[in-house]
């Protein structure tokens, strides 16, 4: 069970583009998916629904290493900021309180029921749109400044061998 385990939790880190930092979390996704699957140690049912003795929802999982959204309540807010902050589900929140996520600015676990999820974009999928954007304004600042230097005209429009003499 622990190599099932840990190639599952490689898979999954790896595909959604998560540094190795999130081992643990992939772990935990993992050993949570396992426990609400079905198994053979129960006769090919639910190790959640046997434990527990109720019929587990799957409405509420989530693609490990996804782009969401979380609301900003009010009092941590002005009139005028965004409304939500852009991080990565990174799982699930224990004792069924929501989801946890990493935000990146401030280096931090956050953990949150108010939530947007997007799981068509992964980590990975973030990175390089932020390349890309980094790149394009890269691009945008080179041309301005070409654009702004400014060449001196040569009064002779001709090359020095070609000058009459």
């Amino acid at each position: 069970m622990n190599r099932t385990i840990m190639e599952r939790a490689r898979c999954m880190r790896l595909h959604a583009g998560l540094p190795l930092q999130f081992w643990a979390d992939a772990m935990d996704i993992v050993v949570y998916l396992i426990n609400r699957g079905p198994s053979s140690s129960v006769d090919g049912g639910i190790p959640e629904e046997a434990w527990t003795g109720k019929k587990v929802n799957y409405s509420f999982l989530k693609t490990f290493g996804c782009e969401a959204f979380v609301h900003i309540n009010k009092e941590d807010r002005i009139k005028l900021d965004a409304k939500s902050k852009k991080i990565t589900f990174i799982g699930y929140g224990v004792n069924g309180f929501g989801y946890r996520f990493y935000h990146y600015g401030k280096q931090k676990i956050i953990r949150s029921r108010d939530v947007i999820l997007n799981e068509k974009v992964l980590y990975k999928d973030q990175l390089q749109q932020k390349k890309q954007e980094k790149e394009n304004r890269e691009y945008t600042m080179l041309d301005e400044i070409t654009e702004k230097v400014m060449v001196p005209k040569n009064h002779n429009d001709q090359h020095p061998e070609q000058q009459p003499q």
